[in-house]
């Protein structure tokens, strides 16, 4: 008798072995999607902006309902570096590409991308103008930090972050690039690499 009670109870549980089987190898795809697809999830950053990631295949477009997405109008803004001197997004209009990315000092992330960043605005100064926003930090900060990492690209503040406001920044850096006509041709956000960065530049149609 208790042999059949144990033959009874066999297949309940091989369900429940069966279904945490099910769960645990869901979990498992769900990460190797998630970090490939999006590593700044992984990585606990923000993705509520238009993520593009190019591949061998082509382009994979994955976004939120909210924000600015690829082949909108970048809004125009006017803002002051720490000499003073106002620049407005709309003075690279239908002259150079601009690479529009927020961050702040105290960004790890932000921090680790840095040389990419540095490297890349050197290489590239011809052909696009890389513009950094900072978060809502004060022109002492913002000046210091430029003197220690010697920024060779245009900071300019936003104490009010009233610009973050505008492109519905949600997290550190975020990359927005903007082609000559003033339209977003490709969205970044999280940490990108040198070659992220190199990827982007092949999205400004005008310079291919």
């Amino acid at each position: 008798m208790p042999e059949v009670e144990i033959q009874k109870k066999s297949p309940k549980k091989f369900k429940v072995i069966f279904l945490i089987f099910i769960i645990i190898l869901g979990g498992f795809i769900f990460y190797q999607l998630a970090q490939s697809f999006f590593p700044g999830l992984i990585r606990g950053e923000s993705l509520s902006l238009r993520t593009i990631v190019k591949d061998k295949g082509g382009i994979l477009d994955m976004f939120s309902p909210k924000g600015l997405g690829v082949g909108d109008l970048a809004l125009d803004f006017a803002a002051e570096d720490i000499s003073g001197n106002k620049t407005a997004l709309s003075d690279f209009k239908n002259k150079k590409p601009v690479l529009l990315v927020f961050w702040a000092t105290w960004c790890g992330y932000c921090a680790k991308e840095l040389p990419n960043l540095k490297g890349f605005a050197q290489d590239h100064q011809k052909e696009i103008q890389v513009i950094a926003v900072s978060s809502g930090e004060s022109k002492e900060t913002i000046k210091k930090y430029i003197q220690e990492k010697d920024i060779n690209f245009l900071m300019l503040l936003d104490e009010n972050r009233k610009i973050w406001n505008q492109y519905l920044v949600r997290g550190t850096p975020s990359h927005f690039l903007i082609d000559s006509s003033g339209k977003i041709a490709g969205i970044r956000p999280g940490l990108a690499s040198r070659e992220d960065l190199e990827i982007m530049m092949t999205m400004l149609t005008e310079l291919w």
